[in-house]
């Protein structure tokens, strides 16, 4: 069929522009390779690192111009994050997990490789360290809920005054439950980061590489753990007593959600173990399993037998046999089963006994019910008339 000449014009027309268009648009310079590295750095800094990982594997100009800025990323990514970024302190929709600030003080950056001293402005932020710093915050913020929620639950079936005025009313008990928890929940908070950084500082650098079990971490002398002790933060006794009584609470905790597979007598090596052979990620672990545990019963189609709980300490059987071989490697004179002594509680007592601080006051208690209270307390605790 014969085209009218003025259809053939029209036809070369378009066909020239769009010719053009596509010429013009491929010479054009990508965003990402305008876009000035201050803008970029703010730009990709106001995103959570999942996607900042996610953004970098798009194309191989975005992944090199973000890792070349890591550093730059990195501190304004944290600084956003921290509590001089303003923010309203009244937002319902905020989180202890938004701020940053406690966590990322209590462990700064490390110093850059080679480097010596401290204080250096040019410290090692990277993508990696704010992952870690994020992820222990978190495990502090939920295991510190964990141990909460349980202690309160415990007290309300235990303390006789609460049993005797625990009403009927739903109603009522979720609130008394519930601002129960989330006053203790802040209350420990700080103390379980506490307790991080002194089993991270405690943590030997004797890797036992060449024996045939592989474990992460072996244990520092008592010796040495004073030594920690007697450095920042723990010289302030304040800081000193409120981490004791945590782990007093967390040990004491554990070992009662352990029974009946692991009586009294033993629970103790085991809860040592989880301890010294990882931070508080394992012990988080095992208040999700029991945790998981509660809300199939509840469920209409639960099936009694094998549980969460029980698979988690069956798997920690495993991990004691392996932590006394890494023990006979490590030519430690002790391959004993570990005790709670040999973790913090020894170290902190000679450690108060040095400051005068045995017996000392108990921190304010945590009022649940019409004068029923939670108190953190250890032994060498004097209530006060």
């Amino acid at each position: 069929m014969n085209m009218p000449p003025i259809f053939n014009r029209f036809r070369t027309v378009l066909s020239r522009r769009g010719k053009k268009s596509s010429i013009s648009f491929l010479s054009k310079e990508s965003i990402w390779k305008c876009l000035p590295n201050d803008v970029l750095v703010r730009l990709v800094s106001l995103c959570e690192l999942e996607d900042i990982v996610s953004l970098a594997l798009t194309c191989r100009l975005i992944h090199s111009r973000v890792f070349k800025n890591e550093t730059a990323i990195s501190h304004v990514w944290l600084n956003i994050r921290r509590r001089n970024y303003l923010r309203d302190e009244d937002d319902l929709n905020f989180s202890p997990g938004d701020d940053l600030t406690f966590i990322s003080e209590l462990f700064p950056p490390p110093p850059p490789q080679y480097a010596v001293g401290d204080g250096h402005d040019d410290a090692e932020y990277s993508f990696a360290y704010l992952a870690d710093l994020q992820g222990c915050w978190t495990t502090c913020i939920q295991l510190s809920y964990h141990l909460a929620d349980h202690a309160v639950r415990h007290h309300l079936d235990t303390d006789p005054i609460a049993r005797s005025l625990w009403t009927s009313s739903k109603t009522e008990k979720e609130v008394v439950y519930s601002r129960a928890v989330a006053v203790l929940h802040e209350k420990l908070i700080y103390p379980m980061a506490h307790t991080i950084l002194f089993l991270e500082s405690s943590a030997a650098d004797d890797p036992i590489s060449e024996s045939s079990v592989h474990l992460d971490r072996l244990f520092k002398s008592i010796d040495d753990q004073r030594s920690i002790l007697q450095s920042t933060p723990f010289t302030n006794t304040h800081i000193l007593l409120s981490t004791q009584h945590c782990l007093e609470l967390l040990c004491s905790t554990l070992r009662r959600l352990m029974l009946p597979e692991f009586p009294s007598s033993s629970s103790e090596n085991w809860v040592s173990m989880l301890l010294m052979t990882s931070t508080l990620e394992r012990i988080l672990k095992f208040f999700v399993a029991v945790a998981k545990d509660e809300e199939e019963r509840e469920s209409p189609f639960h099936a009694t037998g094998w549980s969460h709980r029980k698979e988690f300490m069956w798997r920690m059987r495993e991990d004691l046999s392996q932590y006394v071989v890494s023990k006979k490697y490590s030519n430690r004179i002790s391959t004993g089963l570990p005790t709670l002594t040999e973790v913090w509680f020894g170290a902190c007592h000679q450690e108060m006994l040095q400051r005068g601080a045995v017996p000392h006051s108990t921190e304010e208690p945590v009022p649940v019910l019409h004068g029923s209270a939670v108190k953190l307390t250890c032994e060498y605790c004097y209530i006060e008339e």
